[in-house]
């Protein structure tokens, strides 16, 4: 029987690349006012493109083993945990959100790396005119005071709007600036390419995310490191990586018991997290093996008296999670999902290392910036964080494959 052509390989690549042009133009332009259409968009995404490889090349794109194993243990293990958890129906339905972001997401990373070089170009430019889309209106949101979040939502210029609302999508066009930044590089456009993560963080000091300063910041840190030596980078992260995920909860008492939780000129946010991370950090400690079980964080809050420092009077010391993953993982998973959330860290490395020396310059700095962020700002199982993520790496991965040497 002849296949029809609409469902013949090359139908389906040609539908696979539109796809994802549409895909990262609608990011972009959703990114500045809605961040959160960013998990429903990579879902719609991830799933079109593995069901038209399926089809086009008659077998599922299969995750390669040793990338997929961590990733695989780690979720499997924070499933586990749901059995003895304190919170057991909100971890029922935090499984079911691992299960369709990640059951999707390495799927769809295997079959952008199965597609051809060549015929990833289109999509590779239409990736690097949604970079820069997306962050055009973020900056314009920035320093326009939010015209679009507005309008789309019938507000006033008199209306006062939450800090979250420039706050998520500062903490993404964090991610994505670095990304964008390397497609500019491949283009032979060196000047700029640098010159974007160094303005986008000044940018990002006019925000009031914090943590989005404090991304752009360690990755411009490890940045001329890596051009000294990619080698050298790594087996930085690699240690930055190790302490955090292992030292966190200890780091967290010292932090508490230095007193700098109390300096007057310490922002409110960080005062707070200093007292949040503190009261995480002795729950840990209660159950270091095995944890509190998944979404623990969300019922065991606590409130406490504070008579020093940006932070005074009555404060909720955990409110929904501790604005620390490796903090979040010690208190619900305990010391062995922090083991294994360690190996997949160190795995993404180990893949980061295997690509070129340009990728490499560009991959350290966002791994740097989405570490920092992961320590100080959002849930660890938010999706829509998770998948600001993911989408950082797909945009990469598509710019690595399908991006063009000139210059």
């Amino acid at each position: 029987m002849t296949t029809p052509h609409r469902f013949s390989p090359d139908a389906c690549l040609t539908w696979t690349l539109r796809l994802l042009a549409l895909w990262i133009l609608a990011m972009g332009a959703l990114l500045p006012w809605a961040p959160r259409a960013l998990q429903i968009g990579l879902f719609a995404a991830a799933l079109l493109t593995i069901v038209l490889h399926w089809v086009g090349q008659r077998h599922f794109p299969w995750p390669r083993y040793r990338l997929a194993l961590p990733v695989a243990l780690f979720f499997a293990y924070a499933g586990l945990t749901a059995a003895w958890s304190v919170n057991r129906e909100d971890a029922a339905s935090q499984l079911v959100q691992f299960a369709l972001v990640f059951g999707v997401s390495l799927p769809f990373f295997a079959a952008l790396l199965a597609l051809p070089e060549t015929a990833l170009r289109p999509a590779a430019k239409a990736v690097l005119i949604g970079l820069a889309l997306g962050v055009a209106l973020f900056l314009v949101e920035l320093f326009a005071d939010q015209p679009i979040y507005r309008l789309t939502r019938g507000m006033d210029f008199a209306e006062v709007i939450g800090a979250n609302a420039i706050n998520r999508p500062a903490a993404v066009s964090a991610l994505l600036i670095w990304p964008l930044a390397y497609g500019v590089w491949r283009l032979g456009w060196r000047k700029i390419a640098l010159a974007l993560p160094v303005l986008f963080a000044v940018a990002a000091g006019f925000s009031s995310s914090q943590s989005a300063l404090g991304g752009m910041l360690a990755g411009l840190l490890f940045w001329p490191l890596a051009a000294i030596s990619l080698r050298g980078a790594r087996r930085l992260l690699r240690l930055v990586v190790a302490i955090a995920f292992l030292a966190m909860p200890f780091l967290a008492q010292a932090l508490f018991a230095s007193g700098l939780g109390s300096m007057p000129w310490l922002p409110f946010s960080m005062g707070h997290r200093v007292a949040i991370w503190h009261h995480v950090a002795g729950l840990s400690l209660e159950r270091p093996f095995f944890g509190w079980g998944l979404e623990a964080s969300r019922v065991l809050s606590d409130f406490a008296d504070m008579k020093a420092g940006p932070v005074q009077g009555t404060i909720e010391l955990l409110p929904l999670h501790p604005h620390n993953a490796p903090l979040q993982i010690w208190l619900e998973l305990g010391g062995v999902g922090a083991l294994l959330a360690l190996a997949m860290a160190w795995m993404l490395l180990h893949t980061i290392g295997k690509l070129d020396r340009a990728a490499q310059l560009f991959a350290y700095p966002l791994f740097a910036c989405g570490l920092f962020m992961s320590g100080t700002a959002y849930g660890a199982w938010q999706t829509w964080w998770i998948s600001g993520f993911l989408t950082a790496a797909a945009c990469f991965l598509i710019l690595w494959r399908g991006g063009s040497d000139e210059g």
